[in-house]
């Protein structure tokens, strides 16, 4: 593969890595799972890369892999806050809610509902 091939593909890659930026800081998960899938075609031609390595190119590698850390970061935040909220919720889930019987003394729930069926 030339020179000229590996900068293109460097630059599409780029391009690639720059839409997946986007969708992760909108928060646009269901956008991501195609680039994940177009993102690796372009392992293969850069693995088998044996040419030299162009200042152009070096230029673009930084740009990726600077590209790829921010992306793995806004990766990383977007799981930690999602890990947060399942944890907030399970704890909630584990205290039982509280009914108010009519001799006004609390009574446990039966379960935790979102509808409330006695009603």
């Amino acid at each position: 593969m030339k020179e000229a091939e590996i900068e293109r593909l460097l630059q599409q890659f780029q391009r690639l890595l720059q839409q997946e930026n986007k969708y992760l800081i909108n928060n646009q998960p269901d956008k991501l799972m195609p680039l994940v899938e177009k993102k690796q075609k372009y392992v293969r031609p850069f693995q088998d890369y044996t040419g030299e390595v162009t200042p152009r190119m070096k230029e673009l590698i930084q740009q990726v892999q600077t590209l790829q850390k921010e992306n793995l970061l806004l990766t990383k935040q977007a799981m930690g806050f999602e890990e947060m909220m399942l944890k907030s919720i399970r704890s909630n889930l584990k205290t039982p809610g509280t009914i108010y019987s009519p001799n006004k003394s609390k009574k446990s729930a039966d379960g935790i509902s979102l509808i409330d069926w006695e009603a």
